[in-house]
């Protein structure tokens, strides 16, 4: 018996000292993963911030432009000199030209300096991002072996397609991306007083984020909508004053303009763009270095294609109004929002490829909602469609180099097929409650 009794405790000494060696295993694999995880980060970081001095000028040359005519003739129309005569593509509000303003009264008025200051802006970018999945799946762990989400959320951030392109071509874009996504993040915290001022800061190089207010007001979300009204109506106003009225004014006719003729180059990821493509059998306008804006693209006004834009503006606009999501949780709430983002840039006639970094929190948000509302077999089906999608958006599969092609019209238009895919998931979403929900009931 006293033999039996030792070799027992031999065998169950024996089997708690190979758990404490798996244990240790796994923290030593989960160190491993996680620095190397932390070493591809900080190596991105230093490139972002070397190859800043070779990005482009796309906002910022019509904006540096557009702010030093209304500095020599402020008595003139800037749109119709600019716009309308000049050809220079100045398509934005003049309340986006605040910033730039500001930024001269601090020594900032150089392409190099906006570069740098976009490659900071998309480190941030990333940085938030890692905060915001870290906030929506806290510890994640697989077989013991602990999973580095938010440094890898970073790097999702830094490599995300049209946040790469915008820092690449220089487009101010990369910091309203950042706005909104500062947004979710106060969102998720419940913070969205601070949520609509971000959001509101952003409406003022992008009207396209206005329509989040009319959401807002007709879910009476209060701190959003007074927040959001409050920074927009003083930066309009400040606009208006150092700007002028007539200006802001001439400002509809460019949205006119832009609404009846969209642009046909592969990286207008619109429906206007598609249907363009499709219909018009001009001259390859992204290849004509004599137009009159070389390098981009206005087709002549196609009813076909202005009414289809018309009507399918209509539904994407009103979706975000007829559905109402289940459950009253933080992610029920983000679904929404990120959804409401995601169709009213669809719902635009003109969406260039960055346009679409307002996605990026949205598949976080999307992954996290797939995991509470489902289970099984539909989970998974759910998860590839998030997968599929975030491929569509986030990979390059045609290069922003490449010449618009119509007969590869469908390919080029990758980044929509996986917008409208990620739409289709948060649909799907927004109709099933949590599980916690489900439970409690």
């Amino acid at each position: 018996m006293q033999a039996g009794g030792k070799g027992k405790a031999v065998t169950v000494f024996g089997a708690t000292e190979n758990r404490a060696a798996n244990e240790t295993g796994r923290v030593w694999i989960s160190r491993l993963i996680f620095w190397l995880v932390i070493a591809a980060g900080a190596a991105l970081s230093v490139r972002v911030v070397l190859r800043a001095k070779f990005s482009g000028a796309d906002s910022w040359s019509p904006m540096t432009q557009a702010l030093d005519f209304l500095h020599r003739f402020p008595d003139q129309r800037i749109y119709e000199t600019l716009f309308f005569s000049r050809h220079v593509k100045f398509q934005y509000p003049l309340s986006s030209l605040l910033t730039l303003d500001f930024g001269r009264l601090l020594g900032v008025s150089q392409i190099w300096q906006y570069n740098l200051a976009n490659a900071f802006v998309l480190i941030l970018t990333g940085v938030l991002f890692a905060l915001f999945v870290r906030k929506l799946f806290g510890d994640v762990s697989y077989r013991g072996i602990r999973v580095p989400v938010a440094a890898a959320a970073y790097i999702v951030a830094l490599r995300f397609y049209p946040d790469n392109l915008a820092f690449e071509i220089g487009q101010m874009q990369l910091a309203l991306g950042l706005l909104f996504l500062a947004a979710c993040y106060a969102k998720l915290n419940n913070r969205p007083g601070l949520a609509g001022g971000l959001v509101g800061l952003a409406a003022m190089t992008k009207p396209q984020f206005l329509p989040l207010a009319l959401l807002a007001i007709f879910r009476r979300d209060w701190r959003f909508t007074i927040s959001l009204l409050a920074v927009a109506i003083v930066l309009t106003a400040l606009s208006v004053l150092l700007y002028g009225w007539y200006n802001h004014l001439d400002y509809l006719k460019v949205l006119s303009f832009l609404s009846r003729r969209g642009e046909y180059q592969h990286l207008n990821q619109s429906i206007g763009g598609l249907l363009d493509r499709w219909l018009y059998h001009g001259p390859s306008l992204d290849r004509d270095p004599l137009g009159a804006i070389p390098q981009s693209a206005f087709p002549p006004y196609i009813p076909a294609v202005y009414f289809t834009v018309l009507a399918t503006s209509i539904i994407f606009f009103i979706l975000p109004f007829a559905v109402k999501v289940k459950g009253k949780d933080a992610i029920s709430e983000l679904i929404g929002f990120c959804m409401a983002a995601t169709l009213f840039t669809m719902a635009s006639p003109i969406a260039w490829v960055h346009h679409f970094n307002v996605l990026l929190p949205g598949y976080a948000v999307a992954i996290k909602a797939a995991l509470d509302r489902w289970q099984g077999g539909r989970r998974y089906f759910s998860l590839c469609l998030i997968g599929l999608s975030a491929v569509l958006v986030g990979y390059p599969i045609v290069p922003a180099s490449a010449v618009t092609d119509p007969a590869r019209n469908l390919l080029q238009s990758h980044v929509l097929f996986g917008a409208c895919i990620l739409v289709v998931v948060f649909l799907q979403e927004a109709f099933v409650a949590p599980r916690q929900s489900r439970a409690s009931a």
